[in-house]
C-alpha cells in the first residue's frame, strides 16, 4: 500500500510520520492522543478509562490487554519466557480499542524499542538514533487489518499439510525413530502429516547436514514416510559451525559472516561450539543461503523451521545482545538485529520456490519482525508445562493475528519444564493439561506437540490410552475442519483477517461480558471455540453473540437476540464449538493426513435454518500447488419450512475428486428435489463423527444447482 493513498500530516521533521486511514484527518479523535518527540524518539498514546491496548505480537506475557506490562521489542531468547520483558519477536504495532473508537498504531523503526502501557498511556522509547515512520490506521477492525496487510506484506498461502497436525522433540535422534513414530501414528490411526527433524539429524549439529549413522540414508527414509503419508520440516539454525566445508568456506569465500567493528569475523557460541554468522545484506549471501538448502531438499525434506534466529549468539546464558563486538554491512546490530529473521526466511523460501517453483512452502520461524508474514508461520517459542501458560498461548495467538500475523501457534503440551534456565528439564506434564492443550492447538493455524529433550515422551500413546483416543477424536475434527482452515488462510493473504480472530472484530461485546468474551474465539467467522483453561473444569460458561449458534456435539440450539451467557457441558476432548446458526457449514471426512482429507467425502450441514438468506463456499484444491481452487457457492434460505440452497460453481481448472456432498438438515424433514427431480432423504446418526447429533441427510451432486427440501 503506497502511503501517498491516504491522507498524510505533516510533524516536525526528522521524523516523518502519516496519519493512514479511512477518515479525513480533522475527524479522527486519534490525533488528539498521539504525543510525538524526535530526539530521542517518544511515541506516547492517551489512553481513555476502558480502554484495551492489544497487538505487540506474542508479547512477553499473554494475557487479553496489555494494560500494565512492560516489553522490550528487541528479538533474543526469552530462555523459556524467564526474562522480563523479553521477545522472540518484535512488533512495534498495537491496537487501542475503546468505547469512542478503535485504531491501530506502528511505529515503524527495527531499532529497540522500550514499551510501558500504564492505565493511562502506551508509551514507546527509543535509543538516540532511532528515527521512525508513525503510521495510525482508522475505519473498522476489518479495514484496519486490510491496511496492515497492504502496507506491512500479505501472507502467504500454506500448502494443505502445514495445516495439518505436526509432531515434534527435540529429538527424534535417528531415522528409526522418526519412522517407529510414523509407523504408530498410523498404527492408532491418529491424523499425522508432519514429523519435525531437531538439531539431532545434523552431522555434530552443523546446519546443512545429515549425520552419517543416526541418519545413514535420509532420501530412502524420505521414500517410507512418503509411501505412509508424512512429510518432515528440518531445523535450520543461522549459526554455522567454524570449520565446517559447507557452508562456513562459501561465506567466507563471499566475505559474507556478521564482522567486529575491527573487521574480524566475529565469533559465537551456539550448538556446535565456535559459529559465525551470514550477513544476509551482503551481496550473494542470501543466495548463498538458499542454494545451502539443497543437500536437506534433495533428501526430501518438505520444509523449515528457523530456530535460534533472534538470532542467538551464546547459547543457554543471559547476556546482551547489543553489547557484542557486531557490525553488519549495511549497518549496526542494533539496527539489524530484529529483522535478521526476516532475511533468513525470505532466503528460506527463495530455496523452497527454486527447488519446487510449482508448489507453496511453508516455513516456520521462532523470531520475526513486521513483515515476517510473507515469508513465514510463527511459533510462540519455548513455552512451558503449566496452565498459565495454556492460557497465555490462546492470548499470544490472539496479539499476533493482530499484529499481521495470521499463521502462528504454540507448542501443544508445553515445550519446557517451567520459567528460566531450568526450564530446559521437565516432568510430564498431566493428562489433563495436556488434552486441554491439544484441544486448543487442534483449532490454532498451527498445531504442534514439541518437547524437550530433558523431559518425557509427549506422543499422545505415551499418556494413557484414554489420551489416545481423546487424541485421536481432537485431531480427526481438526481435519474435518481443513477446507475452512484452508479458506481463511487462502483469505488472510489477501484481506488481512486472522484465522484465530477476537469476539469484537466482528461483534459489538458488552462491557460486562468482555473479560469472558477474551477467553473465546472466533475461527473464521461462523465458528466459534471456548478453550477449556482451567484445571478441573468440565463445565465452560461462554458469551454467544446475537442469533442462533448450534453447539457442534449435539446440534443443540441456542438464540440470543441481543447475545447471552450460557454454562455447556466440557468434557475431555470436547471443548464448546458452535456453529453461527443459518450459514451453511462445510466439513470433510477425516482422513490419515490432508492430502486424504481434501480427498474424502463432503458434508454441508444447515442445522438451524434462517428465513432470512445466507450464504458461504466451499475452496476444493490440490493442497500444494499455486494454482486456484475450485470453488463452490451455496446460498440458502427457509422459505416457509422448505429449505431452499443455490448452488453456484467458479471452475479455476481444478476439478474436484468427489462428485457429491451430503446436505445434512435437522431430523424430520422427508423430501428432497435437486433440480427438480425427487430425491431419498434419510435418518441417520453421526456418531461416527463423534457426536451426538441427529440429521436428516441427502446426497447432492456438485453441479446441482436447486436444492428444495421439505
Amino acid at each position: 500500500m503506497a502511503l501517498s493513498r491516504f491522507f498524510a500530516a505533516a510533524l516536525a521533521p526528522p521524523t516523518p510520520s502519516w496519519i493512514v486511514g479511512r477518515l479525513p484527518p480533522k475527524s479522527s479523535p486519534a490525533l488528539a492522543r498521539l504525543r510525538l518527540l524526535s530526539r530521542p524518539l517518544v511515541v506516547d498514546v492517551a489512553l481513555e478509562p476502558g480502554d484495551q491496548v492489544l497487538g505487540f505480537g506474542a508479547g512477553a506475557v499473554g494475557a487479553p490487554t496489555r494494560k500494565g506490562q512492560r516489553l522490550r521489542l528487541m528479538n533474543r531468547d526469552t530462555i523459556f519466557y524467564g526474562i522480563d520483558g523479553a521477545l522472540y519477536a518484535s512488533f512495534p504495532l498495537f491496537w487501542v480499542r475503546g468505547t469512542s473508537e478503535t485504531f491501530a498504531v506502528l511505529v515503524l523503526t527495527a531499532l529497540p524499542l522500550d514499551v510501558v502501557v500504564s492505565p493511562e498511556n502506551v508509551t514507546l522509547r527509543g535509543p538516540p538514533e532511532a528515527v521512525a515512520d508513525v503510521v495510525v490506521f482508522s475505519g473498522s477492525p476489518q479495514e484496519i487489518l486490510a491496511d496492515i496487510a497492504a502496507l506491512t506484506g500479505r501472507s502467504f498461502v500454506p500448502p494443505a499439510w502445514a495445516l495439518g497436525f505436526h509432531q515434534s522433540r527435540w529429538s527424534y535422534r535417528t531415522a528409526a525413530e522418526v519412522e517407529a513414530v510414523v509407523a504408530r501414528f498410523r498404527k492408532e490411526e491418529i491424523p499425522l502429516d508432519v514429523v519435525h527433524l531437531d538439531i539431532h539429524y545434523m552431522d555434530e549439529y552443523q546446519v546443512f547436514s545429515w549425520h552419517p549413522e543416526r541418519f545413514p540414508e535420509p532420501k530412502l527414509m524420505h521414500q517410507r514416510l512418503e509411501a505412509a503419508g508424512v512429510r518432515t520440516m528440518a531445523i535450520i539454525d543461522p549459526g554455522v559451525a567454524v570449520g565446517a566445508a559447507l557452508p562456513h568456506d562459501e561465506l567466507l569465500r563471499l566475505d559474507g559472516c556478521l564482522k567486529t567493528r575491527q573487521g574480524q569475523t566475529y565469533v559465537g557460541k551456539v550448538w556446535p561450539g565456535a559459529t559465525v554468522f551470514p550477513d544476509f545484506a551482503k551481496e550473494g549471501v542470501s543466495a548463498a543461503w538458499s542454494r545451502f538448502h539443497s543437500v536437506l531438499l534433495d533428501a526430501g525434506v518438505a520444509g523449515f523451521w528457523n530456530d535460534m534466529n533472534d538470532p542467538v549468539l551464546k547459547v543457554g546464558i543471559v547476556y546482551d545482545p547489543l553489547a557484542e563486538d557486531i557490525v553488519h554491512s549495511d549497518g549496526s546490530h542494533a539496527a539489524k538485529r530484529n529483522l535478521y529473521a526476516n532475511e533468513m526466511a525470505a532466503a528460506t523460501t527463495t530455496a523452497l520456490a527454486a527447488a519446487r517453483p510449482a508448489e507453496r512452502s511453508f516455513v516456520l520461524s521462532r523470531s520475526g519482525f513486521v513483515g515476517i508474514q510473507r515469508h513465514a508461520a510463527l511459533w510462540t517459542g519455548d513455552n512451558f508445562s503449566s496452565w498459565e501458560q495454556l492460557r497465555e498461548g490462546l492470548y499470544m495467538i490472539v496479539h499476533l493475528g493482530l499484529s499481521g500475523v495470521p499463521l502462528s501457534g504454540a507448542d501443544v503440551g508445553g515445550f519446557g519444564g517451567r520459567r528460566g534456565k531450568y526450564g530446559i528439564v521437565k516432568t510430564k506434564p498431566s493428562s489433563e493439561l495436556f488434552v486441554r492443550w491439544l484441544e486448543l492447538g487442534a483449532l490454532m493455524p498451527f498445531c504442534r506437540v514439541h518437547s524437550v529433550l530433558y523431559g518425557p515422551r509427549q506422543e499422545p500413546w505415551s499418556f494413557s490410552d484414554e489420551v489416545t483416543t481423546l487424541s485421536r477424536r481432537i485431531l480427526r475434527r481438526r481435519y474435518r475442519l481443513l477446507p475452512l482452515l484452508l479458506k481463511l488462510a487462502r483469505a488472510a493473504s489477501s484481506t488481512g483477517l486472522p484465522l484465530l480472530r477476537p469476539l469484537w472484530l466482528h461483534h459489538e461485546v458488552p462491557a460486562e461480558h468482555a473479560a469472558l468474551a477474551a477467553t473465546q474465539v472466533l475461527v473464521g467467522q461462523d465458528l466459534l471455540f471456548a478453550p477449556v483453561l482451567e484445571r478441573g473444569a468440565r463445565k465452560r460458561s461462554l458469551w454467544l453473540p446475537p442469533g442462533s449458534w448450534i453447539e457442534l456435539r449435539n446440534a443443540q440450539v441456542h438464540c440470543f437476540a441481543n447475545g447471552g451467557v450460557v454454562d455447556v457441558d466440557a468434557p475431555l476432548g470436547e471443548p464448546p464449538l458452535f456453529v453461527r446458526g443459518g450459514v451453511p457449514f462445510f466439513f470433510a471426512a477425516a482422513g490419515k493426513n490432508a492430502a486424504d482429507t481434501l480427498r474424502s467425502a463432503l458434508a454441508l450441514e444447515l442445522l438451524a435454518p434462517s428465513i432470512q438468506k445466507q450464504a458461504s463456499s466451499l475452496l476444493l484444491e490440490d493442497g500444494t500447488s499455486t494454482a486456484a481452487p475450485w470453488e463452490l457457492h451455496v446460498d440458502a434460505v427457509d422459505d416457509d419450512g422448505e429449505l431452499v440452497l443455490g448452488f453456484s460453481i467458479d471452475d479455476a481448472g481444478f476439478q474436484p475428486h468427489q462428485r457429491t456432498i451430503e446436505v445434512r438438515v435437522p431430523p424430520g424433514f422427508t423430501r428432497a428435489a435437486i433440480d427438480g427431480v425427487a430425491t431419498p432423504v434419510v435418518q441417520r446418526r453421526l456418531d461416527l463423527e463423534d457426536r451426538n447429533v441427529v440429521v436428516a441427510a441427502v446426497e447432492v451432486p456438485l453441479a446441482a444447482r436447486l436444492i428444495s427440501i421439505r
